[in-house]
């Protein structure tokens, strides 16, 4: 599995997805559409947690793993998704947001049994 393609492959595909749903007819339109603009921000600042937690960090969150266990697609979707905080996280310039994100991949994506 090559991550960094597969992680552009699913960005591209979200970001197909969000160009047809835009009800813009020209370029002008589509830079005014704050919801549609708001939602491209999030597929890359998405791409920007994973691509780091891969170069960097991918040992302390065990991603690889969780990869082979849920696919990156399904993690892709949890971090994209407004119901979580990984890009909160991410951004909040806190000491602590490794430790916040383990947590919640830990929560979201276990890689062990409960009964362990």
């Amino acid at each position: 599995m090559n991550f960094k393609k597969e992680l552009n492959e699913i960005v591209e595909n979200h970001v197909d997805v969000i160009k047809k749903q835009s009800k813009a007819k020209s370029i002008a339109e589509f830079v005014k559409d704050e919801a549609t603009i708001a939602r491209l921000n999030r597929i890359y600042d998405t791409k920007d947690v994973l691509e780091d937690l891969y170069d960097m960090y991918e040992e302390d969150t065990e991603l690889m793993e969780r990869v082979k266990k849920y696919s990156l697609g399904t993690i892709f979707a949890e971090v994209y998704s407004l119901n979580s905080c990984y890009i909160e996280y991410y951004n909040s310039g806190d000491d602590d947001w490794l430790v916040w994100i383990n947590d919640a991949l830990d929560q979201d994506f276990p890689l062990k049994r409960v009964s362990e």
